[in-house]
């Protein structure tokens, strides 16, 4: 009887069937490496990509910036994004105030479009990742998680805040020339926002956080009194 070999280390980026490890980003295969330590970690040959991660804490690195993200885009949302000053007159504008004004324009796709990448599914990513590992931090499984590790694959795409950080660069260098332009405190809690959201992508790893949500599971609860 044919026996499956088991990896050492979490998988990250990749599966392992029967020794061989298939690239997420373009499907190459590759033979399992063996886990000795000391080696770089492993990446396709193809595109680069990352096949295999050593392993490492997956609970307080996503969580801590799944927080900050948070506070971030809660201060995001209350303050203004950039002030404009024209001929004597100012005036500072919100990202809840510029999605209104392209609805008042008659473009209102594009307005929840702006509402849905750049505050919405960030949100929505950093409260998933925060409800899934505060539980686990103290060894308790979240409800409905395997539910919303799903939803965070179909979100994930969504969140565009680096867009967002973009077009308003491209903006303030256009309007520097016909008026002066003084960047608000809720540009600043985006810029946080974007790096923290980056960070999230590239710690949150699902099959690690998925193993501890299983076994914080199984483990055996105390009696109530």
């Amino acid at each position: 009887m044919k026996r499956f070999s088991i990896p050492t280390r979490p998988v990250h980026r990749a599966t392992v069937v029967t020794g061989l490890l298939a690239c997420e980003q373009c499907d190459l295969l590759h033979r399992a490496p063996g886990a000795a330590s000391g080696r770089p970690a492993p990446r396709c040959r193809r595109c680069n990509a990352l096949l295999l991660r050593p392993a490492g804490a997956p609970i307080d690195l996503p969580l801590a910036l799944a927080f900050t993200s948070l506070v971030a885009l809660a201060i995001a949302h209350t303050h203004p994004i950039l002030g404009i000053e024209l001929q004597g007159r100012a005036q500072q504008a919100s990202l809840w105030q510029a999605a209104l004004t392209l609805y008042d324009d008659r473009a209102g796709a594009m307005a929840l479009l702006v509402l849905l990448t750049t505050l919405l599914a960030p949100l929505a990513e950093a409260m998933a990742v925060a409800w899934v590992l505060l539980p686990l931090r103290y060894g308790h499984a979240a409800p409905g998680a395997p539910w919303l590790l799903r939803a965070l694959q179909r979100v994930r795409p969504w969140v565009m805040i680096e867009v967002f950080m973009l077009g308003v660069l491209v903006a303030t260098v256009k309007l520097a020339a016909i008026a002066a332009i003084q960047p608000g405190i809720g540009l600043g809690a985006f810029a946080l926002a974007m790096l923290a959201t980056a960070g999230i992508g590239h710690s949150f790893d699902p099959e690690r956080v998925w193993e501890a949500w299983v076994e914080a599971r199984r483990r055996p609860r105390p009696l109530r009194p």
